[in-house]
Protein backbone atom coordinates (compact mmCIF):
# COMPACT_ATOMS: atom_id res chain seq x y z
CA UNK A 1 0.00 0.00 0.00
CA UNK A 2 3.04 2.54 0.57
CA UNK A 3 4.28 1.44 -2.90
CA UNK A 4 0.86 3.02 -4.28
CA UNK A 5 0.65 5.40 -2.11
CA UNK A 6 4.13 6.65 -3.42
CA UNK A 7 3.43 6.09 -7.38
CA UNK A 8 0.09 7.80 -6.98
CA UNK A 9 1.23 10.66 -5.45
CA UNK A 10 3.98 11.11 -8.64
CA UNK A 11 0.38 11.91 -10.85
CA UNK A 12 -2.28 13.32 -8.40
CA UNK A 13 -2.80 15.23 -5.41
CA UNK A 14 -3.50 13.17 -2.43
CA UNK A 15 -7.26 14.38 -2.43
CA UNK A 16 -7.77 12.94 -5.83
CA UNK A 17 -6.88 9.64 -4.45
CA UNK A 18 -9.26 7.43 -3.73
CA UNK A 19 -9.31 3.99 -1.81
CA UNK A 20 -10.01 2.52 -5.52
CA UNK A 21 -7.02 3.62 -6.77
CA UNK A 22 -4.87 3.37 -3.73
CA UNK A 23 -6.21 -0.73 -3.74
CA UNK A 24 -6.08 -0.86 -7.61
CA UNK A 25 -2.77 0.40 -7.77
CA UNK A 26 -1.52 -1.90 -4.77
CA UNK A 27 -3.24 -5.15 -6.21
CA UNK A 28 -5.71 -5.64 -3.65
CA UNK A 29 -9.29 -5.78 -3.09
CA UNK A 30 -11.11 -3.09 -1.39
CA UNK A 31 -12.39 -5.61 0.99
CA UNK A 32 -8.52 -6.12 2.05
CA UNK A 33 -8.50 -2.60 2.81
CA UNK A 34 -11.47 -2.34 4.57
CA UNK A 35 -10.37 -4.99 7.15
CA UNK A 36 -7.38 -3.10 7.39
CA UNK A 37 -8.64 0.51 7.83
CA UNK A 38 -11.74 2.77 8.19
CA UNK A 39 -10.87 4.74 5.30
CA UNK A 40 -8.14 6.57 3.57
CA UNK A 41 -7.63 9.30 6.33
CA UNK A 42 -6.92 5.87 8.90
CA UNK A 43 -4.77 4.66 6.12
CA UNK A 44 -2.71 7.65 6.03
CA UNK A 45 -2.65 8.17 9.65
CA UNK A 46 -1.73 4.32 10.63
CA UNK A 47 1.12 4.53 7.78
CA UNK A 48 2.42 8.01 9.64
CA UNK A 49 2.55 6.50 12.69
CA UNK A 50 3.85 2.88 11.45
CA UNK A 51 6.87 4.57 9.64
CA UNK A 52 7.54 6.36 12.78
CA UNK A 53 7.41 3.46 15.10
CA UNK A 54 9.60 1.20 12.29
CA UNK A 55 12.01 4.83 12.07
CA UNK A 56 12.59 4.43 15.97
CA UNK A 57 12.60 1.19 16.83
CA UNK A 58 15.43 0.51 13.93
CA UNK A 59 17.25 3.20 15.84
CA UNK A 60 16.72 1.76 19.18
CA UNK A 61 20.23 1.72 21.07
CA UNK A 62 21.96 1.61 24.71
CA UNK A 63 23.89 3.97 25.14
CA UNK A 64 26.48 4.40 28.13
CA UNK A 65 27.48 8.00 28.65
CA UNK A 66 29.10 8.64 32.01
CA UNK A 67 28.70 4.90 32.47
CA UNK A 68 24.73 4.73 33.05
CA UNK A 69 22.56 2.41 30.63
CA UNK A 70 20.36 4.95 28.83
CA UNK A 71 18.20 4.83 25.61
CA UNK A 72 19.84 6.55 22.63
CA UNK A 73 18.90 6.92 18.81
CA UNK A 74 21.77 4.99 16.74
CA UNK A 75 22.46 7.21 13.63
CA UNK A 76 23.76 4.26 10.67
CA UNK A 77 20.45 2.00 11.32
CA UNK A 78 18.18 5.51 11.82
CA UNK A 79 19.89 7.08 8.02
CA UNK A 80 19.88 3.28 6.40
CA UNK A 81 16.03 3.13 7.23
CA UNK A 82 15.68 6.43 5.91
CA UNK A 83 17.46 5.21 2.48
CA UNK A 84 15.82 1.94 2.07
CA UNK A 85 12.23 3.82 2.55
CA UNK A 86 13.15 7.23 0.76
CA UNK A 87 9.95 6.68 -1.33
CA UNK A 88 7.47 6.79 1.51
CA UNK A 89 9.60 9.15 3.64
CA UNK A 90 9.79 11.44 1.21
CA UNK A 91 5.86 11.51 0.64
CA UNK A 92 4.92 11.87 4.26
CA UNK A 93 7.21 14.68 4.31
CA UNK A 94 5.76 16.72 1.71
CA UNK A 95 3.29 19.34 3.05
CA UNK A 96 0.26 17.81 1.20
CA UNK A 97 0.60 14.99 4.86
CA UNK A 98 -0.02 18.02 7.11
CA UNK A 99 0.33 15.96 10.40
CA UNK A 100 3.52 13.33 9.63
CA UNK A 101 6.38 16.27 10.48
CA UNK A 102 4.44 17.30 13.48
CA UNK A 103 3.97 14.06 14.86
CA UNK A 104 7.65 12.79 14.02
CA UNK A 105 8.72 16.25 15.38
CA UNK A 106 6.93 15.41 18.80
CA UNK A 107 8.37 12.16 18.90
CA UNK A 108 11.91 13.24 19.10
CA UNK A 109 10.98 15.73 21.41
CA UNK A 110 9.59 13.50 23.39
CA UNK A 111 12.58 11.05 23.20
CA UNK A 112 15.31 13.76 23.71
CA UNK A 113 13.47 15.28 26.60
CA UNK A 114 13.20 11.57 28.33
CA UNK A 115 16.97 11.32 27.65
CA UNK A 116 17.74 14.66 29.53
CA UNK A 117 16.00 13.61 31.94
CA UNK A 118 18.88 10.68 33.22
CA UNK A 119 21.24 13.24 32.61
CA UNK A 120 23.43 15.23 35.81
CA UNK A 121 21.59 18.39 36.40
CA UNK A 122 24.81 20.31 34.85
CA UNK A 123 23.27 19.09 31.06
CA UNK A 124 21.38 22.22 31.21
CA UNK A 125 24.04 24.39 32.07
CA UNK A 126 24.95 26.50 29.01
CA UNK A 127 21.82 26.35 26.99
CA UNK A 128 18.42 25.20 28.25
CA UNK A 129 16.97 21.95 28.06
CA UNK A 130 14.25 23.05 25.92
CA UNK A 131 16.53 25.01 23.42
CA UNK A 132 19.30 21.89 22.76
CA UNK A 133 15.86 19.61 21.79
CA UNK A 134 14.55 22.10 18.98
CA UNK A 135 18.11 22.57 18.11
CA UNK A 136 18.72 19.11 17.65
CA UNK A 137 15.03 18.04 16.52
CA UNK A 138 15.27 20.88 13.91
CA UNK A 139 18.67 20.28 12.74
CA UNK A 140 18.19 16.13 12.39
CA UNK A 141 15.01 16.33 10.61
CA UNK A 142 16.19 19.32 8.26
CA UNK A 143 19.38 17.04 7.38
CA UNK A 144 16.83 14.60 6.49
CA UNK A 145 14.69 16.52 4.11
CA UNK A 146 17.35 17.60 2.92
CA UNK A 147 19.26 14.58 1.66
CA UNK A 148 16.18 13.33 0.23
CA UNK A 149 15.39 16.39 -1.61
CA UNK A 150 18.90 16.11 -2.44
CA UNK A 151 18.43 12.24 -3.80
CA UNK A 152 20.56 10.59 -1.04
CA UNK A 153 23.72 11.81 -2.71
CA UNK A 154 25.93 11.33 0.55
CA UNK A 155 26.16 7.79 2.14
CA UNK A 156 24.37 7.40 5.05
CA UNK A 157 27.12 6.67 6.93
CA UNK A 158 28.75 10.03 5.77
CA UNK A 159 25.79 11.79 6.74
CA UNK A 160 25.45 10.38 10.40
CA UNK A 161 29.09 10.80 10.86
CA UNK A 162 29.08 14.42 9.72
CA UNK A 163 25.86 15.45 11.99
CA UNK A 164 27.45 13.94 15.38
CA UNK A 165 30.54 15.85 13.85
CA UNK A 166 28.15 19.31 13.86
CA UNK A 167 26.26 18.26 17.05
CA UNK A 168 28.86 17.02 19.55
CA UNK A 169 27.84 16.28 23.18
CA UNK A 170 30.72 18.54 23.89
CA UNK A 171 28.40 22.27 22.53
CA UNK A 172 25.14 20.28 23.62
CA UNK A 173 24.95 17.59 25.92
CA UNK A 174 21.75 16.02 24.40
CA UNK A 175 23.53 15.06 21.33
CA UNK A 176 25.08 11.81 22.97
CA UNK A 177 21.44 10.78 22.07
CA UNK A 178 22.29 10.14 18.59
CA UNK A 179 24.58 7.88 18.95
CA UNK A 180 27.23 6.59 15.76
CA UNK A 181 26.87 2.99 16.66
CA UNK A 182 26.02 0.98 13.54
CA UNK A 183 28.28 3.46 10.79
CA UNK A 184 31.00 1.43 9.20
CA UNK A 185 32.94 3.87 7.73
CA UNK A 186 35.79 6.52 8.81
CA UNK A 187 34.93 10.01 8.16
CA UNK A 188 36.58 11.33 5.55
CA UNK A 189 36.85 13.33 2.67
CA UNK A 190 34.51 10.92 0.14
CA UNK A 191 31.21 13.21 0.54
CA UNK A 192 29.29 11.52 -2.40
CA UNK A 193 28.55 8.31 -3.99
CA UNK A 194 28.43 10.24 -7.60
Amino acid sequence: MRQALSELLQQQSLQQISVQKLTSTAQLTRGTFYLHYKDKTDFYEQTEQQVIDEWFATARTVIAPEGKSMSGFSLGPALRYVDRHHQILTVLLHPQFTQFRPRLQQRFERELLAFSQQLPATASEGSPIDIQITFLTSAFLGLVEHWLNDNRRYRSEFLAQSFRQLATPDVTPLAAWFALSGTDIALHSEKSLT
